[in-house]
């Protein structure tokens, strides 16, 4: 009795060890395919098969070389422990990396078609970037010529106040030569005035004089 009841407690704790062990994933080995059993024993019988490389979630593994495990149907039967291993067989790893590359492949191209896009995009802003510097150019020579518009009615109003002034000048000048020969026409009015004068006033003493010389006296004067 004593026993059986250590076997019992055995069994159970075999049985508790096996229930609380975590679900992990695993694949099936290289084999093409392989038969899952109800159970561990030569009588159990095959109620479903698995796929080279299918992923099957594992439950629990028992110490005969058998893990219990569940199909992606939902349905849990045993396998030989040997048909499992962690990482996808070769074949699965192949098509996996096949497919990344496929996908690299695809978005290098994609990445190269882009860059292409992007080249032209910029000879695109280049080429109006200089289309832009050439107009800025236009713009900045107009703009000077503008200037030089400006400035020219600046400088022709300069030009008229300097002659409206070398005018006044010369009108100042031209009065001031008109007086100086009004001056010196009128000296030489007087000068005439009291040249005649003077030569009448000589005229007039000549002629008293002559007037009162006796006449034969002159008469004398004359042989």
């Amino acid at each position: 009795m004593r026993g059986l009841t250590v076997s019992g407690i055995l069994i159970l704790g075999g049985l508790t060890a096996t229930a609380v062990m975590a679900e992990t994933t695993r694949f099936v080995s290289d084999e093409l395919e392989v038969g899952v059993r109800n159970g561990t024993g030569p009588n159990s019988r095959i109620i479903s098969s698995v796929r080279s490389g299918q992923e099957v979630t594992v439950l629990e593994e028992s110490g005969d070389g058998h893990t219990r495990i569940r199909l992606p149907s939902g349905t849990e039967a045993w396998i030989l422990t040997r048909y499992l291993q962690d990482e996808p067989h070769s074949r699965e790893r192949l098509e996996e990396v096949e497919a990344e590359l496929a996908e690299i492949r695809s978005g290098a191209d994609d990445q190269e078609g882009r860059i292409a896009e992007l080249l032209d995009t910029r000879r695109e802003l280049e080429a109006e970037r200089d289309g832009l510097e050439t107009q800025v150019a236009d713009m900045e020579s107009e703009l000077e010529e503008l200037r030089d518009v400006a400035e020219r009615p600046q400088e022709i109003q300069r030009e008229n106040r300097r002659l409206e002034s070398e005018l006044v000048e010369a009108r100042d000048s031209a009065d001031e030569y008109r007086r100086q020969v009004e001056v010196m026409q009128a000296d030489s009015q007087r000068r005439w005035f009291m040249t005649g004068a003077a030569v009448t006033v000589g005229s007039l003493i000549l002629g008293i004089i002559l007037t009162r010389i006796p006449l034969r006296r002159r008469r004398s004067d004359w042989y």
